[in-house]
């Protein structure tokens, strides 16, 4: 009796235990259960990096981090090179790699920190847009076909890339993303960008301030034609000083009448390893030539007030050991000067209301998560 007494109460204790246990177990995955959505949850909703006071969630920022990339990488550099084509065959970027796991040419910082600092940046341009637009009354009437633009552009871009449109979503801004989490930050974007088209228009410069601004700033934009000859000192072609130097020069200046008279005693002065280059009456002439692309001894004499066509000046150039004849042409004010005007003006008037804001924008960049951004 007392043997099969103790058998029961071992048995009851393993059933007690084995309760326990699978009390246990169960607990543990609830818990990691409530973690895991509550992680989730926090990412959606709670604060990434805040911007001016305003939490700004992981998936927002995955959202701006997309769409400033895109802005960065479809720019164009100069001709039809792209900034995304001269990261990859200049940078090393790689499309196929994560940001965060490739290094930003030779720094230390990844293409992530890049991207990042340029999202922050973009995120208070937004703000400051959404700012301006509130406290000038901007009715914002076009939501509904603006964001029906937006998702038709995404549908579409998706079937390019070969991928559904909930792959897109998570490809291009993260894999938090959704089409139903990121609709109010669409929103938002899409009536900062509305304000933003209203405010280029509005602040396009009249034909008086391009006129204006041009009068004030002639240098900057006029070209030149002339022609030009050195005389070089103490060099293996010539050995002659830079006061025999300062001689041949001023008689040839003396002696040119024309631009034809120019290009003939080039060639009467070409020391003998230059004697085929001036045989081309061209080798002198130098078109479109800008202030800033000159030696600043011959852009002074160039752009000084008064100056015709047909004078002859000799220009010392002690840094080089050379004088320089200098023949000049003409002044002429290029046919795309007024089109960069008006583009100089717009950006300098919305860049001083962007930064009217932007300027006392504070950024909390929570537990470093940004690297190299910078904090007000």
């Amino acid at each position: 009796v007392q043997k099969r007494r103790q058998e029961e109460l071992k048995a009851a204790r393993s059933k007690k235990i084995t309760v326990i246990t699978s009390i246990v177990i169960a607990l543990a995955l609830i818990t990691a259960l409530v973690v895991t959505v509550w992680t989730n949850y926090d990412k959606v909703n709670h604060k990434y990096i805040a911007v001016d006071g305003d939490n700004i969630s992981e998936t927002e920022f995955d959202f701006y981090y997309g769409i400033a990339k895109q802005n960065v990488m479809n720019q164009t550099l100069y001709g039809s090179m792209t900034y995304q084509s001269y990261f990859t065959s200049y940078l090393g970027y790689d499309a196929s790699k994560a940001d965060s796991q490739q290094n930003y040419s030779s720094t230390d910082n990844t293409w992530y920190d890049y991207f990042a600092n340029n999202t922050v940046t973009s995120i208070k341009e937004f703000k400051a847009l959404l700012k301006d637009a509130e406290e000038k009354g901007f009715s914002y009437d076009s939501e509904d076909t603006d964001y029906a633009e937006f998702q038709d552009s995404i549908s579409k871009a998706a079937d390019s890339d070969g991928k559904s449109v909930s792959e897109y979503y998570k490809a291009v801004f993260g894999s938090h993303a959704s089409e139903s989490k990121l609709k109010p930050y669409v929103c938002e974007y899409l009536k900062a960008v509305a304000y933003q088209a209203k405010l280029q228009n509005d602040l396009k410069a009249t034909d008086q301030e391009i006129a204006d601004y041009y009068a004030s700033n002639k240098d900057t934009y006029d070209t030149v034609d002339y022609r030009l000859f050195s005389v070089e000192a103490e060099t293996e072609s010539s050995q002659i000083s830079m006061e025999q130097a300062k001689e041949k020069a001023d008689a040839m200046a003396a002696a040119v009448t024309d631009e034809a008279s120019f290009a003939q005693l080039c060639r009467a002065n070409a020391t003998s390893d230059k004697t085929d280059t001036y045989a081309d009456d061209a080798a002198s002439l130098v078109q479109d030539k800008t202030k800033s692309s000159m030696e600043s001894q011959v852009a002074d004499w160039m752009y000084a007030d008064g100056r015709h066509a047909g004078e002859v000046s000799v220009i010392e150039d002690t840094t080089n050991n050379k004088y320089d004849v200098v023949y000049f042409i003409s002044r002429t004010k290029p046919a795309t000067a007024d089109e960069t005007i008006s583009s100089t003006l717009l950006s300098q008037k919305y860049n001083e209301i962007i930064t009217g804001y932007t300027d006392n924008m504070t950024v909390d960049n929570v537990h470093n998560r940004i690297k190299m951004l910078t904090e007000k």
